[in-house]
């Protein structure tokens, strides 16, 4: 596997209150200061629309007047590199910029669904490695960036904390260290900048991407929703369905199944309710069954009852067991998105050997099915 400074798209994304030295210190130590060199090829801010107009001025400058990112470009020779002031992304809701998150618990749950977006759309690509810079902003802004990249993050994405040492942790002034030594004052007394420590902690971090539904990976839930939907998955498993509703719900979590695939789920619930051995395709007939349930859910004067009739009855018994492998496959796909490989499995209609032949059966607790 490519190691993070090999893929084609290197992303810096860091979370910043009123302090945007955090982001020179951290392309310092990354880019500069380290081996190998992990040089990002696009930069990106997230931070309250006061932070975010301070971000601008200090590093991109203002009218003529070079900004510290453009100075430690030059110092260091650094080329290529994209960052401009759309890519200082300022807390948003429906108001506009937040200028302080923390103004109410509202503006506080914004600002935790604004970072948890902006972590899920720059690990959407493959080609890229994200580094997130968590040094910056308030408390709970650093906690939501480091949930976000948790729940998002891939394995050539890295988490960091900068930390730069007294006294040039408290001068406004200091960047970064540059090639030159220069001189520098904090409360009367004179320092060199070649004194200046920084360090740059690399965090672990759990990579639970691997583990949660496609769905969340790829929707636009929020912060709040997201972790209700994980959290379900430690819940104990139920399955509830409602026939008149056309409704199968997994630990309350709504899977949406066509008439067809809901009949046979529903079949097979049943079965498993009632006690019934394992279904065994080879010596099982089972049209007659799956028919008097699929009536249950399209309604028994359906018109399409004939149909799936006429084309059940016309199959022999190969080809009857090869339509319900795909129908089991297909039921696989729709419950793995909702609640990704792991958390599906105690659902979904396993594979058992009876006497030698392969049985079919929902091992979930009979007392756990729920069928209204």
């Amino acid at each position: 596997m490519p190691q993070p400074h090999e893929y084609p798209r290197r992303i810096l994304l860091a979370v910043i209150g009123m302090t945007p030295q955090i982001l020179t210190e951290t392309l310092y130590k990354l880019a500069v200061d380290s081996s190998p060199a992990f040089v990002p090829t696009e930069i990106h801010l997230i931070s309250t629309a006061q932070g975010a107009n301070s971000a601008r001025n200090a590093l991109l400058g203002v009218g003529g007047d070079k900004g510290e990112f453009h100075r430690f470009c030059e110092d260091y020779c650094l080329e290529g590199i994209s960052f401009a002031s759309g890519q200082v992304h300022t807390i948003t809701g429906p108001d506009g910029p937040f200028v302080d998150d923390t103004e109410s618990a509202e503006h506080n749950t914004m600002t935790a669904d604004f970072i948890t977006e902006q972590v899920r759309r720059f690990t959407e690509d493959n080609q890229a490695a994200l580094h997130l810079s968590l040094a910056g902003g308030r408390k709970t802004m650093s906690y939501y960036a480091g949930y976000a990249l948790s729940l998002y993050g891939r394995m050539q994405d890295r988490l960091s904390h900068v930390l730069v040492a007294k006294p040039f942790q408290e001068n406004k002034n200091f960047f970064y260290p540059p090639p030159r030594p220069q001189r520098i004052a904090v409360n009367n007394t004179w320092y060199s900048t070649e004194e200046s420590q920084i360090i740059l902690s690399d965090i672990p971090f759990v990579r639970m991407r691997y583990q949660i539904p496609e769905a969340l990976l790829t929707g636009s839930a929020g912060f709040q929703e997201t972790v209700e939907t994980i959290q379900r998955f430690s819940s104990p498993e139920t399955i509830e369905i409602d026939i008149r509703r056309k409704q199968v719900r997994l630990n309350a979590l709504e899977v949406r199944m066509g008439d067809a695939d809901l009949a046979l789920y529903l079949w097979m619930c049943e079965r498993r309710k009632n006690g019934e051995p394992p279904f065994i395709p080879d010596e099982d007939a089972f049209v007659d069954e799956y028919i008097q349930v699929y009536a249950r859910i399209v309604g028994e004067w359906s018109g399409r009852i004939e149909r799936v009739e006429e084309v059940a009855r016309g199959r022999d018994a190969a080809q009857q067991k090869e339509w319900f492998l795909q129908r089991k496959s297909k039921l696989k796909k729709a419950v793995v998105l909702v609640l990704g490989e792991r958390a599906a499995r105690p659902f979904l209609i396993q594979t058992v050997e009876v006497n030698g032949q392969a049985g079919y059966v929902v091992e979930m607790e009979p007392k756990d099915i729920l069928i209204s």
